[in-house]
């Protein structure tokens, strides 16, 4: 069985609850109540919550869990889990992702934060990532660029013109990090882009890739890395927040696979991968046969089969 890559604090709080539970569960890989509690507090004293918005807690990176019931749930997943690649995100025992009506109108709004110079590219950027899925898989992501103008996160957020929003991460340069999206089934559909995604080439990474990465989680994508054996040394930590530093990634109990590991696929960190592998985010053929398993192809891609006499 592959292992997943829990981190150090996620592997120091299973260590303590199977130490404590050895003996007393009552199935095997089960531990008691008792060793879930120590393991929980164990995880739950290390997780960084949001210093500008309480009750918000950053995992892995780039996910961002609201809630203590949310955090919970994430460590139960971790527990629980066995191994499984390219990986859906699972919301009340369901596939968490867009329903046949809503996977070709994935529409959003770009929010007027962003200063005048970067805001050109992050349109750009935006768009390449989009195509990046919409060319090979049966989706589609739309710029209303009309409501922009009604899409600023001081006015509440979430514009009901539109599925989500892009804003500039409400943390600033204290971002830790590069950007972070939600999950189909998240009430608050707001992908958050920080200062440094603009300038960042750490492992290979562009504002592109980066948000190639992102819209993997908008379309039901967790990280890929977590199942890395043996784990990196440049990857103790899952996820520093992005997909992971208040990010979806793994915040459920549950999960499905839909195909094998795959060290370079776009929902993988750079830093994670095994040494002397490519570095920065790009769709592998992997990503694309798992992603069209659950979204079929592009409609430009489906050829009839029914030919004219």
């Amino acid at each position: 069985m592959r292992m997943p890559r829990l981190g150090l604090w996620m592997t120091q709080a299973l260590v303590l609850s199977l130490a404590v539970s050895c003996g007393e569960a009552s199935d095997i890989g089960v531990p008691s109540h008792d060793s879930f509690e120590d393991g929980w507090k164990a995880f739950r004293a290390q997780v960084v919550e949001s210093a500008v918005r309480p009750g918000v807690f950053i995992v892995e990176g780039d996910i961002a869990l609201y809630g203590e019931d949310a955090l919970r749930k994430y460590y139960k997943e971790y527990m629980a889990r066995a191994s499984q690649p390219l990986t859906v995100r699972l919301h009340a025992g369901v596939d968490d992702v867009w329903t046949a009506a809503q996977k070709h109108s994935l529409t959003y709004c770009i929010g007027d934060g962003f200063p005048a110079g970067e805001r050109p590219r992050l349109v750009a950027a935006i768009n390449a990532a989009a195509i990046s899925w919409s060319r090979r898989v049966g989706v589609s992501f739309q710029h209303v660029a009309s409501e922009d103008g009604y899409c600023s996160i001081e006015d509440g957020g979430t514009n009901s013109n539109v599925v989500f929003e892009v804003q500039p991460s409400p943390e600033g340069t204290a971002a830790s990090y590069n950007a972070r999206a939600f999950f189909p089934s998240y009430f608050e559909k707001i992908l958050y882009v920080a200062p440094k995604a603009f300038t960042t080439s750490r492992g290979g990474r562009t504002l592109e890739g980066i948000l190639s990465h992102e819209l993997g989680h908008v379309l039901g994508f967790r990280h890929e890395h977590i199942w890395a054996t043996p784990i990196p040394e440049d990857c103790e930590d899952p996820d520093p927040p992005d997909e992971d530093k208040g990010q979806p990634g793994h915040q459920d109990d549950a999960r499905q696979l839909v195909g094998g590991y795959d060290a370079l696929s776009v929902m993988h960190y750079p830093e994670c991968r095994p040494p002397g592998s490519i570095g920065g985010y790009s769709q592998t053929e992997s990503d694309y046969r798992a992603a069209i398993t659950i979204y079929g192809l592009a409609p430009a891609l489906i050829v009839s089969a029914v030919t004219p006499l």
